[in-house]
């Protein structure tokens, strides 16, 4: 029997921490191998400004890989795009798809790419809003046996769940393991030198909660059902 999958997907480093980990976790509980896919390389939001493109790049990454540890994600890949620059290329997608035919998730984790308010210029970044966007599409790309056909053959996801959403529809209580996500947070010096700042503002402002003032972690929800012919 083949083990149960799960993919999240970010544009830079810390953006799957900021939307998903401990989604991602509780999958894991249940015996699910999680994989982390990474477009860009994030070097352009290091605080530090003294160090090389190429010095930043290698902490950034050593970062997501700590984060993605203490997660329990069995590998990253990272695609190496500039950050800042992404393109909408078929490149971009044929990477995405070939990686969901490998992986075969059930479910995967992305940017929503129908968060157009641009009301936030942080969470509508152009990264964020071009990954969401190549994720969809690889996603139904991966289903069809002609697009970008390969060894494994087609496969379905079965669940999407978008975060950074306007529109959320199915939401995770995290209060009782708010600690945990603050921890894995932590491991993004080069974005957040001042950790016992910033986590005061993100548990104020960036975080969710509900009308009981309890933690989650907020998505839009997509079950896929193929249609019959």
């Amino acid at each position: 029997m083949n083990k149960k999958t799960i993919i999240a997907v970010g544009a830079h480093p810390d953006d799957i921490e900021f939307g998903c980990p401990v989604t991602v976790r509780e999958y894991i509980a249940k015996g699910y191998d999680a994989y982390y896919i990474i477009a860009t390389n994030g070097e352009n939001g290091f605080k530090i400004k003294s160090m090389r493109s190429k010095d930043r790049i290698e902490e950034r990454k050593k970062e997501a890989l700590k984060a993605a540890a203490l997660v329990g994600v069995k590998k990253i890949y990272f695609l190496d795009y500039k950050d800042g620059f992404l393109e909408y290329s078929e490149s971009l997608r044929k990477k995405l798809t070939l990686i969901i035919k490998d992986i075969r998730p059930e479910v995967i984790f992305s940017f929503d790419p129908a968060n157009l308010e641009f009301d936030n210029i942080n969470l509508n970044h152009r990264d964020h809003r071009i990954i969401g966007t190549a994720v969809f599409d690889a996603i139904f790309a991966a289903k069809n046996d002609f697009i970008y056909p390969d060894k494994k053959g087609k496969h379905m996801v079965s669940t999407i769940l978008f975060y950074g959403t306007h529109k959320p529809d199915y939401f995770v209580d995290i209060s009782d393991s708010i600690n945990f996500k603050l921890d894995v947070m932590r491991n993004f010096k080069s974005q957040f030198p001042n950790f016992e700042n910033f986590s005061k503002f993100l548990l104020e402002n960036i975080i969710p909660k509900d009308n009981k003032g309890r933690y989650q972690e907020a998505f839009r929800k997509i079950e896929i059902v193929q249609i019959s012919y």
